[in-house]
């Protein structure tokens, strides 16, 4: 066995990084990704469960998705240059090109050595890439990049010719933890129709977030060396986390909960027509987050019943809001909603002559706009004299205003 890790000073260092980081302008669900991201780096391969015969490592791919200025690369900055000072990690640099992130990865040799073991050492390699523009890391989609991403994920030998060099690289036992942040209109530019069926994205856990978080900009406490002893804390657990070896177990309540979940066809799950690829692999995605919560909180290596909650409440609050990429990378984003939406009271109104109650306009609205938009989408309709505010019976309602009224700004013709 490894040599013992040390004592934790948190509880939990995934709410402690929500806590540190929450004078951030950045939605709270990119700060928790993050956190869950780089408690898994922090692992690498040197945690793992037991599953379908093979060893399971808790590594991840996380995208955090939103509109520019969103606060994803704030998100990433805090645990980024904590795990720069943990000495165990390989981190990537933050510019990296695809031919230096596979050169990083061949040079990030890690050996964990086996006290009375034989072999005495694990070896394997294992990289940290924080990509906070993704386009940088992923310019355009090559096939041959997203096939290496995906057997990489998968643990398997990557084993590469350089072009105009004399060189062969090949690496055994790679991994790659991944975090990166882009915008909607990104993936609709880069990725091709047919990429959402391929490995990389299936394995990809998609975090969206529109939320735009105000903070006052004089505050200066609570982040950063000048936190004191949260700040000390959460590196030293961190650190602590680095030092982890060994295979993770489950309680009985904890094995029987996710067998249970499994025979009930993992509900609810992502219906959107390009997850089903990524529907495949959640069980996946489970026990990776299971084990991901057990080491934030301790490092007995025990999953227990309350792990496997924790994992499936983040995984089913990242889903809830995946098919909101969809949403936003359709070509005309609010302008075209705001067209249909008018053009969907309009017919009602004029069936119905009365004004329509809001929550008919939000049921149609939520198929066509992020969730975080349906409300922005509909005052600024308001604003436009698209729709004008009116009460009946006691209840408000929207009428539509003519397309003469709205073209020309006068009073509409029908009144």
């Amino acid at each position: 066995m490894a040599p013992p890790a040390g004592i934790r000073r948190l509880g939990n260092w995934i709410e402690s990084y929500e806590e540190y980081t929450e004078i951030l302008p950045s939605p709270a669900l990119f700060r928790k990704w993050v956190a869950i991201f780089f408690v898994a780096a922090a692992m690498e391969r040197r945690v793992w469960v037991r599953t379908m015969g093979s060893a399971l490592y808790p590594n991840l791919y996380v995208l955090l998705v939103g509109p520019p200025g969103i606060g994803k690369g704030v998100a990433m900055h805090p645990a980024e240059a904590m795990m720069r000072d943990v000495p165990e990690i390989h981190v990537g640099p933050s510019d990296m090109t695809t031919a230096s992130m596979i050169d990083a990865l061949n040079e990030s040799v890690r050996r964990v050595i086996i006290l009375g073991g034989n072999p005495p050492f694990d070896e394997f390699h294992s990289l940290t890439v924080v990509s906070r523009e993704l386009g940088v890391l992923i310019p355009g989609w090559e096939t041959s990049l997203m096939n290496n991403l995906t057997d990489i994920y998968d643990g398997f030998t990557v084993d590469q010719k350089r072009r105009g060099k004399d060189l062969r690289i090949k690496i055994k036992a790679p991994q790659i933890n991944l975090l990166g942040a882009c915008t909607p209109a990104y993936l609709n530019e880069v990725m091709p129709t047919g990429a959402w069926d391929q490995g990389f994205i299936s394995r990809t856990l998609l975090i969206y977030s529109g939320e735009r978080v105000s903070r006052d900009p004089f505050l200066d406490e609570g982040l950063g060396p000048t936190a004191g002893r949260l700040h000390a804390d959460l590196l030293h657990d961190l650190k602590t986390i680095a030092l982890e070896y060994g295979q993770m177990s489950f309680t009985t309540p904890a094995a029987a909960a996710i067998k249970a979940w499994i025979r009930g066809g993992c509900k609810p799950e992502p219906e959107h027509s390009k997850l089903q690829y990524y529907n495949s692999r959640r069980t996946a995605h489970l026990l990776k987050l299971c084990m991901i919560s057990s080491i934030a909180r301790r490092g007995n290596k025990i999953i227990e019943i309350e792990d496997y909650a924790q994992a499936l409440n983040w995984l089913m609050e990242a889903e809830q809001y995946m098919p909101d990429i969809f949403k936003s990378m359709v070509s005309g984003g609010d302008s075209n909603a705001m067209e249909e939406t008018w053009n969907y009271v309009w017919t009602l109104y004029g069936k119905e002559k009365k004004p329509i109650s809001e929550h008919r306009i939000v049921h149609f609205l939520r198929e066509r706009v992020p969730a975080h938009s349906i409300m922005k989408v509909m005052e600024m309709m308001v604003r436009a004299r698209m729709f004008e505010l009116q009460s009946d019976e006691g209840t408000v309602g929207y009428k539509p205003a003519s397309r003469e009224a709205r073209l020309t700004g006068r009073a509409d013709p029908r009144e």
